[in-house]
This record gives structure tokens, sequence and C-alpha cells, in this order.
């Protein structure tokens, strides 16, 4: 997933104008323009360290840019310091509600530093965002939190936008130290197994209640037509959307091993 405040993205026409990369590029001198542009290659080569220093450095001529101190957070969070993080975000977002990129940065800052408090309200509001039209079309889905599982790394991203043929409502990827990835792990809700839910709980479905599935996803090699394949395993159904602890708490013990799936498909496609 991109990186959110690099994302080249415009002001949605719903909200008051929030400040877009575009504009703070626009007030940049060259010499300014070459740093940012430093900082963003040192990003992309995960040098976290020298971004945050080129970033701080570019924030002593522009000290209340928003760009600027939503990168320079986003550098400090990949680099761990979670509480520098919300630090800076959160007068952000609290001067500018409608700042769905602060929003989303808050939320995974305050998941990875502990405060479920904080990260639940930026989640929430994140929802109201997208449904008052402030969030672009596009952005369907924003990463929450990353888990240690052992040696390897379980990232857990949450949809706006339930996005796929099963409709995709939270996805887990675990990726080992060099970033090969290990195993998915999603929350469906699968329009297929509605009708049958509506049936059991026509109260529930009345008020937009859905039912929903753990399921994971592996890949097993290439077919004999040269596509990638993989297998799907079914770990539980459950009634009405879990709580974002309910899919932490799930996606971590099928990443680790200790859920056993109920069924599933081997030879599928790879999208």
């Amino acid at each position: 997933m991109p990186c959110l405040t690099r994302a080249q993205t415009a002001p949605s026409p719903t909200a008051a104008h929030t400040e877009t990369t575009q504009d703070l590029i626009a007030k940049l001198t060259p010499g300014q323009k070459q740093q940012f542009d430093n900082a963003s290659k040192a990003f992309a080569e995960h040098r976290y360290a020298d971004s945050l220093t080129i970033h701080q450095a570019l924030l002593k001529a522009y000290p209340d840019d928003p760009i600027l101190l939503k990168f320079s957070s986003e550098d400090a969070l990949e680099s761990g310091d979670e509480a520098s993080a919300m630090q800076t975000l959160k007068p952000i977002v609290l001067a500018d509600p409608d700042d769905w990129q602060g929003s989303s940065m808050l939320a995974h800052a305050c998941a990875e530093a502990g405060d479920k408090a904080c990260r639940d309200a930026q989640m929430t509001h994140l929802l109201d965002l997208h449904t008052r039209g402030v969030v672009p079309a596009r952005f369907q889905q924003y990463p929450v939190e990353r888990v240690k599982v052992g040696e390897d790394t379980l990232r857990i991203s949450v949809s706006l936008v339930p996005w796929g043929n099963y409709k995709v409502y939270a996805l887990g990827k675990l990726t080992d130290k060099s970033g090969k990835l290990l195993i998915s792990v999603t929350l469906e809700s699968n329009d297929f197994d509605q009708p049958g839910f509506a049936r059991e709980h026509p109260d529930l479905a009345a008020k937009g209640e859905r039912r929903f599935s753990f399921d994971s996803y592996t890949e097993t090699g290439i077919d004999s037509s040269g596509k990638r394949t993989q297998a799907q395993g079914l770990y539980e159904f459950v009634d009405g959307q879990p709580s974002y602890d309910t899919i932490r708490d799930k996606f971590l013990k099928i990443a680790s091993g200790q859920a056993n799936p109920l069924g599933g498909r081997s030879n599928l496609k790879v999208p």
C-alpha cells in the first residue's frame, strides 16, 4: 500500500480545502524541492531516520505545514516512535477534522501505541468522513497495525469500502524478514452467504447487518497454464460485524497457526 501522505490526492469537493502534497511542492524553493525528493527517496529505501532528518530541516522553514508534519510523523511511526507520531498528528486532526490522511495515520499510530480509545475514535471518524464523501473514492482501505508474530510481521488493514469478489472488510498479511508473503488472512462478507443469514436472522438482516467469515489464503505455486494458485481456508462464521479487537485476535491466531480451518478449497487462481 502506498504511503498515505505521499499519495497524489486532491481535496473532496464536499470538504473544506485540506493542503495537498502538490500545494506544499508549489511553495518550495528549488533547493527545498531537492531536499523533499531526497526525503522521499530515503523513505522508499527504508532509511526512515534520514527521511525524518530532512523533513525536520524543511519544517524549520515551514514549521506549521501539515503535509510536512504528516511526513515527519510517518517517518517517526516507521522508525517505531509511535508516541512522537501521535503527539504531532493529534493537533493536525483537531485543527482540520476533514483531514482524512491525518485521521488514518493517527489511527495507525494509536493502534501501535496501544491506545485503543484513540484508535477506535479515529476509525469511527474515518467511516463518518467516508459517508460524507470527504475521503477520495479510490481510498478503500488503510493500515491500522503491525504486530510481531515470532520473527514475522502481521500487517492489518481495514476497509472503508468492502472490496473484491468476497467483500473483504479487513486484511492481514504475514510476511517474513525479507518481505515475502507467507499467508493472507481476511474478514469477508460474501454476498452468497447473506440469503441464509437473512432467513435465520431476519431481524438483524432488516437492520442491515450481515454474516462474516474469517478466511486465509496461501499461495501454492504455478499451475499448468502458468497462473499462480492459492489454497483457501475457512475458519469461522460470525453473525454481525466483529469489533477490531476481535478481528485482531482472530487474525493473530490464524497467522500463528493456533487456529485450524473448518474446511477450504485448493487450486484457486490468485486474483
